[in-house]
Formats: structure tokens, sequence, C-alpha cells
């Protein structure tokens, strides 16, 4: 037999035989702890599923060259975003990330107003950027829970680490159902545990200043069962609260 195989017989018995262990954590610095076997990183967060809903658009318009140059600005946006809360950007897949904010049911402020500050800034702010490369087409899907990640490379940043957990499949069941202009949709467990600076603005209509609902409820199915979610097309300028 030869060493690559036996090396490979070797290894996957030893996974297979092992107790997958975890390190219990809000702190992404711990994914340094992790080794390439059976570990994990286990933290609760809220989690914003982002996608590129063009990508074959952008592929066969742009080429690669473009496609890849697209990706990386949306992964500054997200980057520099995050970090104002405490969050990181792992990149989930060729056409999308995750934003992850480490923290219990009660922090929904945060990912949310982070969504809305996203949305404003690859729609507004860099606007002209994107569209010179091709047209905007993203959305987000928010949901909250328990996550595990097992690294994947040996770095000790967040970017390599591959997340699992039932939170990020609703995510990104949420963001299918979004579009422009409502690129930002939340599962309704974070809707009913907003505030309400979160569930409503004033706006001026025929003069006379009303408070409106920011969120606009959409049925939807997953896994069979029916649930809600609610969309929205509010923006929040990367320079306010």
């Amino acid at each position: 037999m030869s060493d690559w195989k036996q090396s490979l017989i070797d290894k996957v018995n030893s996974l297979a035989g092992a107790e997958f262990d975890y390190i219990e954590t809000s702190d992404i610095r711990e994914a340094s702890k992790l080794d390439l076997g059976c570990t994990g990183i286990y933290m609760q967060a809220t989690v914003i599923y982002f996608e590129i809903k063009n990508l074959s658009y952008l592929l066969k318009e742009n080429g690669r060259r473009k496609t890849a140059q697209i990706y990386t600005m949306y992964k500054e946006v997200l980057t520099a975003i995050a970090k104002q809360d405490g969050a990181f950007v792992n990149c989930f897949a060729p056409n999308a990330f995750l934003v992850i904010y480490p923290g219990t049911d009660q922090d929904y402020k945060k990912p949310v107003t982070g969504a809305m500050k996203i949305s404003y800034a690859i729609s507004e702010t860099f606007k002209q950027q994107f569209t010179n490369l091709s047209a905007l087409e993203f959305s987000m899907g928010l949901d909250h829970g328990h996550i595990m990640g097992t690294k994947c490379q040996s770095d000790n940043g967040g970017e390599h680490i591959s997340w699992f957990g039932t939170s990020i499949l609703k995510a990104m069941r949420i963001s299918k159902e979004c579009a422009r202009p409502f690129y930002v949709g939340i599962s309704g467990n974070i809707y009913h545990s907003l505030g309400q600076d979160l569930r409503t603005t004033t706006r001026r209509i025929l003069g006379i200043k009303k408070s409106v609902e920011l969120w606009t409820k959409i049925s939807y199915q997953h896994e069979n069962v029916k649930k809600h979610l609610y969309q929205s097309n509010h923006k929040i300028p990367l320079d306010e609260g």
C-alpha cells in the first residue's frame, strides 16, 4: 500500500474514533488554540449571510479578474463595518460571506444596524465604484443561534474556519427571499426582540411627520414549515450609530 493511502486511512480512522471536543467562547481569538483535528470553536452569535446574487452574470459579463475584484471590494466593506462592533467576516463561498457577531440574543442591535450600514455603504457610499463594475445585486439574511466552527487551514484567523449551525442555514434561506431594494431580511425572533428605534422611524408624509414601520412581513417555507421573515429597505449612514 502506498504511503499516502496508508496515511489517509490512519487519519480518517483517528478522526472517526476520536471524541469531538470544542472551546466554548465569544472571542474569535480563541481560534488560535484549535488544531486541524477533532476540535472546534462553539459560540452563540447573530449571523449575517451576505450573498452576491448575480455571480454567474458577473463571470459571464466581466470575466474572472473583474469578478474577483468585485468580491474583494465587497469583503473590504463588510470587514471594515464588522470590525467596528467586534464582529468578523468569514469567506463562506465564492458568492457569499458570513458576518458573525458573537453575543447573546440580547445583542441584536449591532448586527441589524451593521447590516443596514453595509446596505448603505454598497448602494450609496460606494455606488459608483460598484456600478462601474457591475449591477448591485446582493442580499443579507440574519438569524441567531449557536454555531460550531472547525479549522480548515493552519492560520490563526477567523476567515478560514468552516461554520455549522441551523441559524446559518436559516440566514441563507432568508437571504434568498431578499432582493433590491429590500437588501436586509431578519428572522421573526430577531424582529420581535428589536427595540422601537429599529422597528419604526419618523418620516415626513405630505408635510406631516409620521411614524412608519421599517419592516415588511413576508411568509416563506423553511424545512417544510411556514415561517415569517421581515424585510427592510432602511439604510444607516456609516457615521451614524
